[in-house]
């Protein structure tokens, strides 16, 4: 090889590395596997500057990848980054967190560009725990003054689990750990508790151990309405009037004033000056 060729190779690695000490880097990390019902945490690191935002996407990879969920991130001066995923509604299988859209200074980058350190993919295993869950107590329950909640939970001996609960009303419970006991005849975790509650409705209660979720129980609680306390409306009496009869109104009889009798004197006068007069004639 001719020295002309070495100087050129010599070029072009020292290039690379100056490419590659250059370009950005995005790593991600996240469990090999999530109880389903737990939330699924993903956290990473960049180089890219403030500002810039990119997707994490989560993709269910049983046969093929479908997105399931997608959330934005946006780098800020630690250059940290962290996004949760509810599984409650997923099903169990695999799954994938991938990153997706990088954007920075208004320049879009694809995963092909960053640099080789850079882990932009992870597989993750979402478990359904709930068969192992055993509920003895009924679903449907009167009201009392607890709800009833005593189960089992598969291969669990004696351990210590977690138990919330959640009702009408923004009703919650707990956490209240409980520690379990094995039967008579398996090793399964027996336990029994007694919840508070007031009122009727649908109550949901979670369980989880060490090794995370393991499934949630639905109740039905009835009779709430003979426990709540009656309140007396006191109604005002209602006042029937009689109406009083349309009468014409007689006009008051006014008492006639008696009519001027004249009086007799003048005329007895009169009378007697004409005799008096013509007696004096006469004579």
């Amino acid at each position: 090889m001719s020295l002309r060729s070495r100087i050129i190779i010599i070029l072009l690695v020292v290039a690379a590395l100056i490419c590659s000490a250059d370009a950005y880097i995005i790593t991600i990390d996240a469990p090999d596997q999530v109880n389903l019902g737990s939330p699924l945490t993903v956290t990473g690191e960049t180089s890219f500057p403030e500002n810039t935002y990119f997707d994490i996407v989560l993709f269910y990879s049983k046969y093929t990848a479908g997105e399931v969920a997608r959330q934005k991130v946006i780098v800020d001066q630690s250059r940290l980054f962290r996004s949760d995923f509810e599984t409650r509604d997923l099903q169990k299988g695999q799954y994938k967190v991938e990153i997706h859209n990088i954007v920075s200074d208004g320049k879009e980058f694809v995963e092909s560009s960053l640099g080789s350190s850079s882990v932009t993919r992870r597989v993750v295993m979402i478990v359904d725990r709930s068969d192992e869950l055993a509920l003895e107590s009924s679903h449907t329950q009167d009201i009392g003054s607890a709800l009833v909640v005593t189960g089992k939970i598969k291969d669990l001996n004696n351990g210590v689990i977690t138990l919330r609960a959640f009702g009408p009303d923004n009703f919650t419970f707990g956490p209240q750990q409980l520690i379990t006991s094995p039967g008579y005849a398996d090793k399964d975790g027996h336990f029994s508790t007694k919840i508070p509650i007031t009122q009727a409705g649908e109550y949901q209660v979670s369980l989880s151990d060490k090794e995370g979720f393991i499934g949630e129980l639905s109740f039905n609680v009835t009779g709430g309405e003979n426990n709540t306390p009656t309140v007396k409306e006191t109604q005002t009496p209602t006042v029937t009037q009689t109406p009083v009869p349309n009468e014409t109104q007689s006009t008051p009889t006014q008492t006639p004033l008696p009519t001027p009798t004249r009086s007799p004197l003048p005329g007895f006068i009169g009378v007697c000056s004409v005799i008096m007069a013509f007696v004096l004639y006469r004579r």
